[in-house]
């Protein structure tokens, strides 16, 4: 076990750790400051100390957790021996689930004796669609133009953010209405997500369904005041340890202030500078009123990560006017491409040559390389994996919630279960078949999958079923073997079976087997995992018909996840361990992830996705949070002053996390040939205007 004392070099953070002197702490500072570790001594302590009870560890996503999990593994520790790590979402459901005799006493449900049947964020949207489309077909919603499960995706999320703000869900519509300045006609669009929301709320009362928004609400109106629940709580936990509450909504932090008062020990653990969730509810404003209900306030400005000269550069990216950058201090921490690109593809060819030319020095190919991106594109991705991988180089990607369609791996076990059910009655195009063969036959490509299948009805694309190969002198005998063995196996499936069972076979049986693409990868078995704890969930909340008839309850999920299912996050032991050489990730997904590397490549400083919210016409986070006042209208410039704000977080938060130097990439023309020149580039430019000012100057 690691020596983590050793590790812990400032009196702030020896006294965060101290257990007995400051038990009740609230310790803030800039990411890479030595918080967390901080905390994982002060979790040992706890851990090797007798007589001291147990421990909850709270973070406000699972991934933020893995620095605890390592700990308990070098301890020889398993998770809920004397610590618990959880989510507060996490611990909620829990909650309700094992005191739903408290909660259901409150008569709220219409069957308040049945067991609820909890929502994901895919199960949610199936229900949003049962009531929205109804409110589509009759004319309702038609001054937004959205794809169906975006616009089901913001009304949930209009729901979710009444529960973790704290106002009924039924001023949702009132509160967007208020603030919004623009054609009268858009007013009406607040009614009918109002009217959406109020029958989703009745459907799930009616029918025991506990979305997330609904389980907030009951713990914190009906288990939380619960004497018997408190006493539990209370017997459970003796200790709290709260990591990044910067990233939690306010209704998390009214429970934890609350709670402070009857624990051991408390440490609270804040990021100045932070709450890059704060489109799912994030109030760092509200965390840092937990200061005032602890013992004692600790603040760090150490920083154990980046070098002196980058949070220079921080510094004058915080304020460029008073700044005076030296042109060494441009050199030491900011590189450029060689020469100026016009295109895209230009960009992505001189990004390799960087990482070349870094892997080749001294010591190279131990450092981790980070390409950010405003958004990381499919095509994007698919062509730094290919060219990065043809390398050598070993490459992570971390995903935004989007489309489960938008996986290939998933894309294919899902058009192969439509050939496995022909009762479902869904076609697949013609093109789609032939891609999906190529994603599942090793050494198969486009043109012969076309061969394989033959010819088609041009006026009827469409396929029922994979066909009997066609044989030519074109296509290796062994390519037929292997198609003849996945069409047999689709063939003599039961359309019966479970939908999990049957994908859990088609990739045990068939498609990771050797001559076919899912051989030896990991990422491939990662996906159709999700696939099918994604099916699982969904098929827990269906109604009762639907989920005893199994053939029903597939093609319910089938059906939902071709109308463009947006994924929760799923994430698995292998997913936070892996080891990479290169991270490729939207940028908010690696501030979240708050994992240092040595070098960052900024792509697309030009775009003005480096600071600008996401067009999202039936929702706004801001005006649905606790810091706006109800009423007041949100102006041009409230969102400039957003930006600005959200720029400067953005910046301050990837400097921090960086320990060697940024690369600041732009073209001419973007992935979509249009010209960008948003403010991170200004920022830029003046950064090296005052550079040029200075030296000239001396």
């Amino acid at each position: 076990m690691k020596d983590r004392s050793a590790q812990i070099p400032t009196n702030s953070q020896q006294q965060a750790a101290d257990l007995f002197d400051h038990p009740s702490i609230f310790f803030s500072g800039p990411a890479s400051s030595g918080k967390t570790n901080a905390a994982l001594l002060r979790l040992q302590n706890i851990l090797t100390t007798a007589n001291q009870g147990s421990a909850l560890v709270l973070v406000p996503q699972r991934s933020l957790a893995e620095p605890y999990h390592l700990l308990l593994r070098e301890m020889n520790l398993s998770e809920g021996e004397r610590v618990s790590i959880q989510t507060m979402s996490s611990l909620v459901r829990r909650m309700i689930s094992l005191f739903w005799p408290v909660v259901s006493s409150h008569q709220v449900f219409k069957h308040p004796y049945e067991a609820p049947r909890f929502l994901t964020l895919e199960t949610s949207q199936y229900y949003m669609a049962q009531i929205v489309r109804p409110m589509i077909d009759q004319g309702r919603f038609n001054n937004v133009t959205l794809p169906p499960f975006r616009l089901y995706s913001q009304i949930i999320d209009n729901l979710n953010k009444s529960a973790l703000v704290g106002f009924p869900h039924t001023e949702i519509g009132q509160r967007l209405s208020s603030a919004f300045i623009g054609d009268a006609s858009r007013q009406n669009v607040f009614k009918d997500v109002q009217e959406a929301v109020n029958q989703f709320r009745d459907y799930c009362l009616a029918n025991n369904l506990v979305d997330y928004s609904l389980q907030v609400e009951l713990f914190c109106q009906f288990l939380w005041p619960n004497q018997t629940f408190q006493k539990y709580i209370s017997n459970q936990f003796a200790h709290l340890i709260y990591d990044n509450a910067e990233e939690d909504p306010p209704y998390v932090h009214d429970i934890v202030s609350q709670w402070l008062p009857g624990l051991k020990s408390a440490l609270i653990i804040h990021d100045d500078q932070a709450g890059y969730r704060s489109f799912l509810g994030a109030d760092p404003l509200s965390s840092l009123t937990l200061a005032k209900h602890c013992q004692y306030s600790l603040v760090t400005t150490a920083n154990f990560v980046s070098s002196a000269p980058l949070q220079e550069l921080r510094n004058c990216f915080q304020d460029i006017r008073s700044c005076q950058p030296s042109q060494v201090l441009i050199r030491q921490t900011i590189g450029f491409p060689a020469k100026r690109l016009r295109f895209f593809p230009e960009l992505l060819e001189e990004l390799i040559v960087q990482i070349g030319e870094i892997r080749a020095n001294p010591g190279g190919k131990d450092k981790k390389i980070a390409i950010l991106a405003p958004y990381v594109s499919d095509s994007l991705r698919f062509s730094l994996t290919h060219n990065l991988e043809s390398l050598g180089l070993k490459v992570s990607i971390q995903k935004p919630s989007s489309s489960l369609l938008q996986d290939s791996v998933i894309k294919t076990l899902v058009l192969l279960s439509k050939f496995a059910h022909p009762v479902w009655k869904m076609p697949v195009s013609f093109l789609d078949t032939a891609v999906a063969l190529t994603n599942s036959i090793a050494g198969l490509d486009l043109n012969r999958a076309h061969l394989i299948l033959g010819s088609f009805d041009q006026l009827n694309p469409y396929l029922n079923s994979l066909p009997e190969p066609v044989i030519s002198e074109r296509i290796p005998s062994e390519l037929i073997e292997r198609y003849k063995v996945l069409r047999e196996w689709l063939l003599s499936t039961d359309s019966n079976e479970p939908l999990d069972s049957f994908l859990s076979r088609l990739f045990g049986e068939v498609l990771s087997q050797p001559g076919f693409q899912f051989e030896g990868k990991v990422q491939a078995g990662t996906s159709t995992a999700v696939l099918m704890e994604s099916f699982q969930k969904f098929s827990l909340s269906l109604d009762q018909r639907l989920h005893v008839d199994q053939n029903l309850a597939s093609l319910a999920f089938i059906e939902a996840i071709d109308s463009g299912l947006i994924s929760a996050l799923y994430l698995s032991d292998w997913d936070s361990q892996i080891d990479y050489d290169i991270l490729i990730a939207p940028v908010m997904s690696y501030l979240m992830r708050n994992e240092p590397v040595d070098y960052q490549f900024w792509l697309n400083i030009g775009s003005k996705g480096w600071y600008e919210r996401l067009e999202q016409p039936l929702t706004h986070p801001i005006v649905l949070s606790r810091n706006w006042q109800e009423g007041k209208q949100w102006t041009a410039d409230d969102e400039t002053a957003y930006n600005q704000a959200n720029l400067q977080r953005t910046l301050s938060g990837l400097l921090l996390r960086c320990k060697e130097k940024v690369f600041a990439f732009t073209s001419d023309y973007n992935e979509v040939g249009v010209e960008e020149r948003g403010q991170l580039l200004t920022l830029f430019q003046n950064l090296f205007r005052k550079a040029i000012r200075s030296q000239n100057e001396r």
